[in-house]
């Protein structure tokens, strides 16, 4: 068998687009040239999928282990009942167990070494119960403080704070060691997972207009200032806190590698708004490679052949660069240097926020 990065994936929510997204790219000739793709999920369903859009010319070569894995096709393992039932356009609890049996197959042989990377194909958030959704599944299943779901498109990256919380619950969630330990985990993420020697992070506050000098909150002063002090102590290029509505008017937050939004909405709206269908979510702070799309399971237009696969695209090249990135860094980490930094006379954390970024709000 050739030497080629193995890619699996899973088949989200088989009610969904999932299956459609899984079509569409790997009947692109060129998948096969960067990765041997091997889907976890179900040769019925894909069939059942493949008639419903009209898709001919593609064929899915079904195996029974990883190790049979032909490199130059589009590889599946049954891991699902052939016999579940498919409701285009609904969440149904048969649906969502399906979802996570073929998560739970591709996470075991991810973690046997036997695949590379993981790309997951939408589906629901309850199919992640009993945990508080996806983030909250990972950080039980590799036993880790936390994760992070950082967004990623062609134009900015964004992770957050708090994950899908109700409203409610936000504020007493952004707290001192919160923040930092964000700050911390986003610092290291960019510097493994894509090469980023000195990372800028732009982080927003959580009140209208920063607070405006405590005028809307205090959350600003007591809580995240002193996190970005901090960060900034212990050599973390952390800014803010910024006003979305500044930050986002324009191209200013162009001038930065990340965001770190407070709270679900601050950072997902303005990510879809300019990134549209096309950004991926890498799951920050595993120790495997687990990536997806951002946008959900489009019930709405289930069946119709027109969901944009763009963003399943991202999700799968992410994941292989993440992958090609820590193995790089680990190659380097094993024969280190000396490293001389030419500006190691300049103190970064003393420039304020306007020397470093150039940003400054209007009067």
């Amino acid at each position: 068998m050739e030497d080629r990065l193995i890619a699996g994936i899973t088949h989200g929510d088989v009610n969904g687009i999932g299956y459609e997204l899984i079509i569409k790219l790997m009947a692109e000739n060129k998948i096969c040239e960067v990765c041997t793709p091997l889907l976890f999920g179900s040769s019925k369903v894909a069939a059942y999928h493949r008639k419903a859009l009209n898709i001919e010319n593609f064929n899915l070569n079904s195996i029974q282990k990883v190790q049979e894995v032909n490199p130059k096709r589009c590889n599946i393992i049954n891991c699902v009942d052939d016999a579940i039932k498919v409701d285009f356009g609904q969440e149904t609890p048969e649906s969502d167990e399906a979802a996570m049996i073929a998560l739970k197959t591709g996470l075991d042989c991810l973690e046997r070494g036997e695949i590379d990377v993981l790309v997951g194909a939408p589906h629901g958030y309850s199919s992640f119960k009993p945990d508080a959704g996806c983030s909250a599944f990972f950080a039980r299943r590799y036993e880790v403080r936390n994760t992070m779901p950082l967004l990623v498109g062609e134009k900015m990256k964004m992770g957050f704070v708090t994950d899908c919380l109700s409203f409610k619950e936000v504020g007493a969630n952004i707290t001192f060691n919160n923040v930092l330990y964000k700050l911390k985990l986003l610092d290291q993420c960019l510097k493994k997972d894509f090469m980023l020697r000195k990372p800028r992070i732009a982080v927003l506050g959580l009140n209208p207009r920063s607070g405006e000098n405590c005028m809307f909150g205090e959350e600003e002063k007591n809580i995240i200032i002193p996190a970005i002090e901090k960060a900034r102590n212990n050599g973390i290029m952390a800014l803010g806190p910024y006003s979305p509505e500044v930050l986002f008017t324009g191209t200013g937050f162009e001038k930065f590698d990340v965001i770190l939004a407070m709270y679900y909405d601050q950072g997902m709206i303005p990510f879809r708004v300019i990134e549209g269908n096309g950004g991926a979510v890498l799951i920050a702070g595993l120790p495997v490679v687990y990536t997806s799309t951002v946008h959900g399971m489009a019930y709405d237009i289930t069946g119709q052949g027109v969901a944009d696969e763009s963003g399943m695209r991202r999700a799968l090249y992410l994941a292989i660069d993440v992958y090609n990135n820590r193995k790089m860094n680990a190659e380097l980490s094993a024969n280190t240097l000396r490293h001389y930094d030419i500006a190691s006379n300049s103190n970064e954390s003393d420039l304020n926020v306007e020397q470093i970024a150039g940003m400054k709000e209007e009067e």
